[in-house]
């Protein structure tokens, strides 16, 4: 199973310290506080989370949107530091996400081989076992910039083929290639106005990173000549992925996703030259 988040463990030293973590249901064990943001605080987009561990182990941090169903979705590995303090980019809702939406902030700390077994390929999680230390849930509220990103953005993914300016058929096979790491999905849009993009079929992965999709280019009662932008993105997360499902139409992208050049392309619907020429 394929992640964009991985969850890497790493041992902390931390000399000699009780690491057994056998915790009732009714009493919640605090392994960890999250430090910034504050309770109820506003926060960016993309946002710098800082947070200190209580006991040793690999922290990992957790966002939950409020309108959603109780998913807690994984977030980059943190990066730890002296004194127990980690700090890590966390990424608050997707490119519909508006002002004043609310999420819920927690980390949790690995330990044992339980603990990392039940992580293991995971991007979200629908509860958190007791049994493993965690902090404090913190709420917090998406500020001004909900539309904003850091950064410039990555270029992740390669089309191979089609070719810019290429005339496609209205079913394509589409080949393309990433970084073996990251999980592409393929977007199919018409070169026009409305700006909207189409979730194509999932891909199929290949050695070397390389891939294909069955991509489609409009419907039966698409015109000849219509022109098509072609995208590949690679979410950044679980969370990010969850809002490009197959089949779905996007107004625009989530913020910054790294992506493949645009390329656009040509239908050519042989059918309509054959009525034509039958004419």
């Amino acid at each position: 199973m394929w992640r964009t988040t991985a969850l890497t463990i790493v041992a902390v030293t931390w000399g000699i310290m009780a690491t057994d973590h056998e915790a009732s249901a009714a009493t919640k064990r605090r392994g960890a506080m999250i430090v910034s943001p504050k309770r109820n605080h506003e926060v960016e987009r993309s946002h710098e989370v800082v947070g200190k561990l209580h006991v040793p182990g690999q922290p990992v941090v957790l966002v939950k949107p409020e309108q959603g169903d109780g998913t807690w979705w994984i977030q980059p590995t943190p990066t730890l530091s002296d004194r127990g303090y980690f700090t890590t980019e966390v990424r608050f809702g997707s490119s519909i996400s508006r002002r004043g939406d609310k999420f819920s902030l927690m980390v949790i700390v690995l330990q044992s081989a339980s603990d990392i077994e039940y992580l293991r390929d995971r991007d979200s999680l629908e509860e958190i076992p007791d049994t493993i230390w965690q902090s404090e849930e913190v709420p917090v509220v998406l500020g001004d910039d909900a539309k904003k990103d850091r950064g410039p953005v990555a270029i992740s993914a390669v089309v191979l083929k089609p070719q810019a300016d290429e005339k496609v058929k209205r079913v394509t096979e589409l080949i393309g290639r990433v970084p073996e790491e990251l999980h592409p999905i393929v977007l199919v849009g018409v070169d026009d106005s409305s700006g909207l993009w189409w979730v194509q079929d999932p891909v199929v992965m290949g050695k070397g990173g390389y891939f294909k999709s069955i991509v489609r280019f409009g419907n039966d009662a698409t015109p000849d000549g219509t022109k098509f932008r072609i995208l590949v993105v690679t979410p950044r997360s679980g969370q990010e992925a969850s809002v490009l499902k197959t089949g779905m139409s996007l107004p625009d992208l989530p913020n910054g996703i790294p992506r493949s050049k645009e390329i656009v392309v040509q239908l050519e619907r042989l059918d309509a030259k054959r009525a034509e020429g039958a004419e």
